[in-house]
């Protein structure tokens, strides 16, 4: 389908959406008014335009989750989103780390952290710039809004594909106090707690919260009998708020953590069969028992929780910190806002890459370090008027570190006890090392005019000049090195560079710098049918930065610069509230034309043993639907159903390895998928509240690489979550929960490492079950 045939697609449907919406305002009209407030479906006020809005009004497709919502549905990092959210994609091949996120098909599946990603994630108007930090622990938060569609006006740096805005409680001037306890199978247990209340009485109020992670691995190394995938997080927050006069707010948060587990555990799919002397086929490889490692003969378990790994101590840390400030001054015609921050994100990594006896592949250390510091400023109207405006500048600075050692085919040396290297067959130590420097600045400006009573239009413009510096060196070394390349090595750790002539492809320090100088914009506009009935169509550009492939390790091939991508959006959207607000039903059809998207692949060398890591350009087209339906249509009874089709094909990619990939699907872009959740609640007397409620998710087939083949895929799957529970007048709530009922076990991410004999996937949780105790007050 061409781009201008979908274009006309679009139109029509923004012609449809006209009666559509008369037809639902008059259905809406007809509805006697004795609903009572407690029947109706609430109101939830977001902040997707950096000003509090009922989210029915704002011309943005957004999945709002409150906060209550995602304890109720287990929603505990990042990563879980994916199964409340449609057209959401959060993939992790790292337990606490670098997730790839896709929204509407639009990500990028490098899982380096020095690709910012183009699905942005901000943390109270603070963004995230890199990966490292993403998959933090999710406590006292108050609500998470998912916009989707590129978000290149009003948002940190430019994204393309759109935003994940998490909103924290804040303090208030009433006291408050709440604290959850959870236990569950494998010995999970989860542990809140948040309260504050006023210091000095209307000047000065304090919250403070923490949160407490623990759980035994649900895997299991059968060469010492460790734990596998088990978990360990802490953290905490202390928020003050100031309130000097009536129109002056100073609101200081400060919160970190760590978090200890083991490396994400993984299988060692063989791509040999032994039996009949031939390359497995791609369904052989996942029946994972009838192929084996032609290197090794190493053959993956039946059992997809137990693992043969000689690497013992497989580990992941994550250490942060960050600190917001924000003050507010309210001149009574407009609000001026300043937000400063600065964000502290260490990881260190320690994990078996063949998950085998054999020393195939390892990364005895990747550290990465990012500081980071923002501040944006912005001033925006205050008056009910007909002319709304906001207008803003931000500045971003970034210092991201990366050493990564990586040994290849360790288990050849001759003898172990000597340094070996033979780089012609691979057997040897790589070492790469890494400096970003980003610094990003920005102005930016929008403006909603009241064209009539019911005709909204909005104009958005940004202008974004970003500068990356890049310092990048990478060697080859021997396996089993001696002690003065150990001293080498902890002489890298403190900064003093050695390229080791003579040892690598790359032997001196490469030092690059690429720049992006180049508008965004939105226009939309809004038309409101009826008090609860909205339509829209908007127009939006949002581009993302370029950079070096930083998962290069030697091949001269893999170290090379991709442009900057850019994608125009044209969307159509009805947001509905009817039926006296029993009924929420909400529909946006969107179209993308998506260009030098930066595709990330990691691949087997047709030159070489070693796998080798590229990151290359292309163009796309997606277009699809999205339907989100809440109805209460009986006091206490709540559904809640979404879906999203998403169509997203590769219009021009041709790799000069693989191939011509041309109207193959993009990486990690399910056709459909759907979410659901349904819970009624009844009264049983007058202190207890009884509630019984059910939650799935369902997606399509989706493909791991733009190959588009076995065993890179994962079949269609969906999970079922069961929760029950009883709530007393006075706070006190009592919950059971099962998480993926029917223990269903799909591949949930998945590398390519055919050239060192193995395909390794990751899979999802199997079924859990626990107990949750809540007290607010």
């Amino acid at each position: 389908m061409t781009r201008y045939n979908v274009s006309r697609h679009a139109l029509v449907a923004a012609l449809l959406l006209a009666p559509a919406a008369q037809a639902a305002a008059q259905d809406d009209a007809k509805v006697p008014t004795e609903t009572t407030a407690e029947d109706q479906i609430g109101e939830i006020i977001v902040t997707a335009q950096k000003r509090g809005e009922n989210v029915q009004k704002v011309p943005i497709a957004i999945t709002a989750l409150s906060g209550d919502t995602l304890a109720q549905d287990g929603v505990v990092t990042t990563l879980d989103l994916t199964q409340a959210v449609p057209g959401l994609q959060i993939n992790n091949l790292f337990q606490s780390s670098n997730p790839t996120i896709f929204l509407r098909g639009v990500g990028v599946n490098d899982f380096n952290p020095a690709s910012s990603g183009a699905v942005g994630v901000t943390v109270d108007d603070v963004f995230l710039n890199s990966g490292v930090g993403q998959l933090f622990a999710i406590f006292d938060v108050d609500r998470v809004e998912v916009l989707k569609g590129p978000q290149g006006t009003l948002y940190g740096r430019n994204t393309t594909g759109g935003v994940i805005n998490y909103a924290t409680k804040r303090p208030s001037f009433s006291p408050d106090f709440s604290a959850s306890a959870t236990a569950g199978r494998f010995n999970q247990f989860f542990f809140d707690a948040a309260g504050g209340g006023p210091l000095i009485e209307d000047k000065l109020a304090a919250r403070a919260s923490l949160t407490v992670k623990r759980r035994d691995g649900w895997a299991v190394n059968l060469q010492d009998g460790r734990d596998i995938n088990d978990l360990e997080a802490y953290a905490g927050r202390l928020q003050l708020l100031l309130t000097p006069s009536s129109d002056v707010e100073i609101h200081n948060k400060i919160e970190g953590g760590v978090t200890k587990s083991s490396a994400l555990g993984h299988q060692s799919l063989g791509i040999f069969h032994p039996t009949e002397g031939r390359p497995c086929t791609g369904e052989e490889i996942i029946a994972r028992t009838v192929c084996v490692n032609p290197i090794t003969g190493y053959q993956a378990n039946a059992d997809i929780d137990e693992f043969n790994t000689n690497v013992l101590n497989n580990s992941e840390k994550l250490t942060n910190f960050a600190d917001r400030l924000l003050v507010s001054i309210d001149t009574g015609n407009i609000n001026i806002t300043s937000v400063t921050a600065f964000v502290y994100n260490k990881r260190e990594l320690n994990q078996d890459v063949d998950y085998s006896p054999f020393a195939i592949a390892e990364l005895p250390l990747w550290t990465e370090k990012s500081e980071q510091v923002s501040q944006e400023l912005r001033i925006a109207s205050n008056d009910d008027g007909p002319l709304k405006w906001i207008v803003g500048a931000y500045y971003l600075q970034e210092r991201l570190s990366s050493l990564v050692n990586f040994t290849l085919l360790r288990e050849f040396n001759p003898d172990p006890t000597q340094s070996f290297f033979d780089p012609a067959s691979s057997i040897m130590t790589v070492e790469r090392d890494f400096t970003q420097r980003t610094t990003s600045k920005a102005v930016f400006a929008q403006l909603d005019h009241e064209l009539t009573d019911r005709l909204t239009a909005t104009a958005g413009i940004r202008y974004t000049d970003d500068r990356k510096k890049l310092s990048f060196i990478t060697y080859a070394g021997p396996v089993n090195p001696d002690s003065n390349a150990q001293a080498r090595l902890q002489d890298r750790l403190l900064g003093l560079i050695d390229s080791v002539p003579g040892n690598g492809a790359i032997d001196l320090p490469s030092r690059t710098v690429t720049t992006l100088k180049k508008p965004t914009w939105r226009l939309a506009l809004a038309f409101q049918a009826t008090p609860t009935v909205n339509a829209y169509t908007s127009y939006s550009r949002g581009v993302r930065s370029g950079g070096y492939n930083t998962g290069a390790l030697f091949s001269g091939i893999e170290f090379n610069e991709v442009d900057s991508e850019t994608i125009d959006a044209f969307e159509v959207g009805l947001k509905s509230d009817l039926f006296d607000r029993r009924l929420r039903l909400n529909l946006a059809a969107f179209y993308y034309d998506y260009r030098n998207l930066q595709v990330f692949s990691l691949e087997p060398d047709p030159n070489g043993a070693a796998p080798i890591q590229r990151l290359q350009n292309a163009d796309a087209e997606i277009y699809g639907a999205e339907v989100d339906i809440q109805a209460r249509p009986v006091s206490g009874l709540d559904f809640h159903v979404g879906a999203a089709y998403v169509h997203a094909t590769y219009s021009d990619f041709v790799d000069p390895i693989r191939g011509d990939f041309r109207g193959n699907n993009l990486d990690k872009a399910p056709r459909l998928q759907m979410t659901g959740r349904a819970t009624y609640s009844h009264d049983i007397n007058d202190d207890w509240t009884g509630r019984i409620g059910a939650d799935f998710s369902y997606q399509s087939k989706v493909y791991f690489s733009a190959i588009n083949a076995e065993p890179m895929a994962a079949g269609r799957h969906g999970e079922i979550n069961l929760n029950a529970g009883f709530a007393h007048r006075d706070g006190i709530d009592f919950s059971l929960f099962v998480r993926n009922v029917g223990n269903k076990r799909y591949r949930a991410d998945m590398n390519d490492l055919s050239s060192l004999g193995f395909y390794f996937p990751v899979y999802n949780e199997p079924r859990t079950y626990g107990v949750t105790v809540r007290y607010a007050m």
